[in-house]
């Protein structure tokens, strides 16, 4: 569960990018960290804990929370630039919304176009499992 204060105005928009991108590394990588890394890394971005908070839940210093954090960063983007997963994924749903355009776009000038509205559904059908 994401427990984000933006709404309460404490994050600015660029925190809140830098979130989303950690949150969507981790959702596609998480599960290469180790058991530990993972726990923490989720408390700190997913639930939004501070460091003193996760010190205090897990037991270690501050500093080795950072030092944690940092590493999973680390490692996450690394995974990113290694295999690019989140990079075609965009590239995909990207493209797909492009196909359905085309499609609803074929539609509203020919509204007897079996072809279009399966290309539309389909691509419907893909954004729905991105």
């Amino acid at each position: 569960m994401l427990r984000w204060s933006f709404a309460a105005g404490k994050r600015t928009v660029s925190e809140v990018k830098d979130a989303l991108k950690e949150a969507l590394l981790f959702d596609f990588y998480g599960n290469l960290l180790k058991d530990k890394q993972r726990e923490i890394y989720e408390a700190s971005v997913m639930e939004d804990m501070s460091l003193s908070e996760i010190s205090e839940e897990y037991g270690i210093s501050r500093q080795a929370v950072s030092a944690m954090l940092n590493r999973c960063r680390q490692s996450l983007s690394g995974y990113e630039e290694k295999l690019g997963l989140i990079r075609r994924f965009e590239e995909s749903d990207r493209l797909v919304r492009e196909i359905k355009a085309s499609a609803e776009s074929i539609l509203k000038r020919s509204e007897n176009d079996a072809d279009a509205g399966r290309i539309a559904s389909l691509a419907d059908r893909i954004l729905g499992d991105l």
